[in-house]
Formats: structure tokens, C-alpha cells, sequence
């Protein structure tokens, strides 16, 4: 569904891999790339986000002014919105956009021969028997462990793919092709535990930002924010290979740093005069 824009994707790694000679540095090369992309969108939302605490005293006004009166109400707001230049949807862009872009990387990690090489799928199906991995169901679910094997008949796979590059997946002793587990205790667990806690770095920091909310539903939401969302975070960084968790704790490190810089940037436009 996101091959459009997991092949570009692919081929961006493919040549910071080859340029770098190792995965995991590429990926986190990448994730600065990734972050380069969504930049001009996060900054609209952080402006939206900005405008629309700056008009929460005038919102609140017409909430008491307009409490019997809905319709009124909701015409004032839209009225407020649109004199203030503020847009609803602005914070939930970046979101719409990093959303196919997670998903774009998540079918390049699983499927490097695919995207990042472009070896066929009756190739692809060749390499599995050549290092044994017996194929169930779609070829594609067995990718990266068909890849990861590689090294081990490299001849071989190049028999079969001429000048097909043999990935190296270890990255500081984690083998970035594996898929953490549950029932087991090793290094690969520090993939979805360094995920959580980067995670929950960045929420207790945009909790601390926010105005303080009252009653039991705002409570309710800060707590989602707060511990949730790092708690699913570090659980999918457990059921997918750990190459997309090591994207995943980089990207929150980059959200951590950004999110200052962002702020330093929207006042120095105020300042200035320009919305």
C-alpha cells in the first residue's frame, strides 16, 4: 500500500548504506532526513499550536457569553479563527504526514531486498532456499531474516543476484534485524526500553509546557499522554525488527531537541511581525 513511498525510501538507505558501511548509522542518518522532510509541517502545527493557546482567554469569553446558545457560540469561534489566521487542522498535519512515512520505513526495514535492492520476488524466493528459510505464505514476512542469513553464502546470492550488497545488521552488538521477544532476555530488549523512556522524555516535557488543566477527563488525558503513549511505543518497539525501533528512539531524541529550538523560532516571528 506504501510502496510509493517506501521505494524512495528504499534507495535513500540503500546509498547512505553504501556511503556509511553500517545499517544502523544509516538509519539514524536517515531518521535526521526523515525529520528534514517533516520540518516545514511541524513548524506549521507548532504555529497553530502557539495561536491557539494565544486565543484561549478570548475562547473562554465566548464561552460564557454564548452558553446558552450553541449556534452562536460555534459561529463566534469560526468568526475568531478565521481573524486570527488559526487553523483546527494544523496540528494534526504533522501527524497525517508522519503516519505513511512510519509505514513507508517500516516496509523498507522488513523488506530490504525488495526496496532497498530490488530483487524480485522469484530471486527473493531463490535466496530463501539457498540459506534455508522455508517460506510461509508471502515471501515478503521473510525478508529481512532471508537478508540477514546472507552473509553466511554471500558467493552465492551473488550467483543468484550479481553484485547484490550483503547487509551487515549489527549495530553496538544488537542485531537490528531481529524482532525482540518477550520470553527472552538479551540485548535486543534495550531497543523497546531506550523507545519507551526517549518516549516518555518527550511527553513529561510537552506535559510540563502545557497549561494546567483541570478536572477529571483533563487529568484523564494528561495521563495518556504522559505514560501511554511511551508504554506503546516500547511495546511495538517489541514486535517489530529492531531496526525500526532504533528509528523510533532517534526520532523521539530529534522531537526532544526540536521542540525548543521550534519555540526560540515562533517567538523570534512574533517578535518580527510575521504570523
Amino acid at each position: 500500500m506504501f510502496s510509493f513511498i517506501a521505494k524512495p525510501f528504499g534507495w535513500v538507505l540503500a546509498q547512505l548504506y553504501s556511503l556509511i558501511g553500517s545499517y544502523g548509522v544509516a538509519l539514524i542518518v536517515f531518521t535526521i532526513f526523515a525529520k528534514l522532510i517533516l520540518l516545514p509541517f511541524q513548524i506549521k502545527s507548532k504555529k497553530s499550536t502557539v495561536a491557539m493557546q494565544r486565543i484561549q482567554p478570548r475562547l473562554k469569553e465566548l464561552e460564557k457569553k454564548y452558553k446558552n446558545n450553541k449556534e452562536a457560540y460555534a459561529t463566534a469561534v469560526q468568526k475568531l479563527y478565521k481573524e486570527e489566521n488559526v487553523s483546527m487542522a494544523g496540528g494534526c498535519l504533522p501527524l497525517l504526514i508522519t503516519l505513511p512515512i512510519m509505514l513507508g520505513l517500516y516496509a523498507v526495514v522488513r523488506q530490504p531486498l525488495t526496496y532497498m535492492f530490488g530483487v524480485s520476488a522469484e530471486n527473493i524466493a531463490k535466496l530463501a532456499e539457498l540459506v534455508n528459510v522455508t517460506v510461509q505464505g508471502n515471501v515478503s514476512n521473510h525478508e529481512i531474516q532471508i537478508a540477514s542469513l546472507l552473509s553466511q553464502k554471500a558467493v552465492e546470492a551473488q550467483a543468484i543476484v550479481p553484485n547484490l550488497p550483503i547487509v551487515d545488521f549489527s549495530f553496538l552488538g544488537i542485531n537490528l534485524a531481529a524482532v525482540p521477544s518477550f520470553a527472552r532476555l538479551d540485548a535486543l530488549w534495550l531497543i523497546p526500553l531506550l523507545s519507551g523512556l526517549t518516549s516518555y522524555a518527550y511527553s513529561w516535557m510537552m506535559k510540563k509546557k502545557q497549561p494546567q488543566m483541570s478536572g477529571d477527563q483533563a487529568a484523564g488525558m494528561n495521563g495518556m499522554m504522559t505514560y501511554m503513549m511511551p508504554l506503546m511505543s516500547a511495546y511495538i518497539a517489541f514486535i517489530v525488527p529492531a531496526g525500526l525501533g532504533l528509528y523510533w528512539i532517534f526520532n523521539n531524541i530529534l522531537m526532544f531537541a526540536q521542540e525548543p529550538l521550534l519555540d526560540l523560532y515562533i517567538k523570534k516571528q512574533e517578535k518580527g511581525g510575521t504570523k
